[in-house]
């Protein structure tokens, strides 16, 4: 049990209009979703629902998904796209003087910064 407790599952939590609360989840888990009225309140309800989805994931001898690991990675991508788009990127990467992969690789860390991960 301390052992998938332990390891750093990835938490997401984000305000709904819609919902008018926080809601949040595990996205190593498959339909887990939580609300609350404060970031704190949902991380504990998360946190709650990972020991009873452990517990009885144990008690059912079912597999128990872990969290994806750096070292499982390389860090290269292929990355396909349109004769167009690889066209305007390497405009763009000429423009500010960067390669096409440090342009993307760029691009790609800053929309990343735009989705809250705990």
């Amino acid at each position: 049990m301390d052992y998938y407790l332990n390891l750093p599952y990835t938490y997401i939590i984000e305000w709904s209009d819609v919902d008018e609360c926080f809601l949040g989840s595990i996205i190593e888990l498959e339909r887990n979703m939580t609300c609350g009225q404060t970031r704190e309140e949902v991380l504990k309800n998360l946190k709650e629902a990972l020991h009873s989805y452990i517990t009885t994931s144990l008690e059912q001898n079912l597999n128990i998904p872990e969290p994806l690991k750096v070292k499982d990675f390389k860090g290269s991508i292929t990355y396909r796209t349109s004769r167009e788009r690889h066209y305007i990127l390497a405009k763009q990467a000429k423009l500010f003087g960067k390669s096409i992969n440090a342009l993307i690789d760029e691009a790609i860390g800053e929309k990343l910064k735009e989705v809250a991960m705990i």
